[in-house]
């Protein structure tokens, strides 16, 4: 079977895309919040997220087990940083799976809310494995979104795949699944 979704996106690239504006707002809007504590996956402090009070950039092993994410291995920003906010997540593509259940983990562990930036692929072994019965709100949008090109400009396509926001709680739930509609 021929793979029609294929990426245009050289590897060197693929971990490397940015986070839409549009993205992070209808996620302050979603989760009721001003900002984000902390960005998980900065590369550095210029891709970091605008909106966190503080970040975790590459220099870091962010899926050691010895760095708790909300911790001494954070840079603060400018701003007072708030750790009852969530946390934000668009992890490289190519470690999805290792930082959704790192964050799992840290949910757990710190009693903090972890959103995480995915592909929405139900359908998938990778997903029955990962996301089904662990306590999550899973958040579909009606659309894609058009990804950042890693120096900050509009792609001319759009990525192959549908992207969800998965909002990792430290509480039972169940997969609690939330459509939305973009840009509200």
């Amino acid at each position: 079977m021929v793979n029609l979704n294929q990426s245009n996106t050289p590897k060197s690239e693929k971990d490397y895309w940015r986070t839409p504006k549009n993205l992070i707002g209808d996620a302050q809007m979603l989760l009721n919040v001003p900002q984000f504590s902390v960005d998980v996956c900065a590369k550095d402090a210029e891709t970091s997220i605008g909106l966190a009070t503080a970040y975790i950039d590459e220099s870091i092993d962010a899926l050691s087990p010895l760095v708790e994410w909300d911790k001494n291995n954070i840079v603060r920003n400018e701003r007072y940083h708030c750790k009852h906010l969530p946390m934000f997540c668009n992890p490289p593509f190519s470690k999805k799976w290792e930082f959704f259940q790192k964050a799992i983990e840290q949910s757990k562990s710190s009693g903090h809310k972890i959103l995480m930036v995915m592909p929405y692929t139900p359908a998938t072994r990778a997903w029955h494995e990962n996301v089904l019965n662990q306590d999550c709100i899973i958040y579909v949008p009606d659309g894609r979104y058009q990804f950042l090109l890693p120096n900050g400009e509009r792609s001319q396509n759009s990525c192959s795949f549908e992207t969800c926001l998965i909002l990792v709680v430290p509480f039972k739930c169940g997969n609690v699944i939330v459509n939305y509609k973009r840009n509200f």
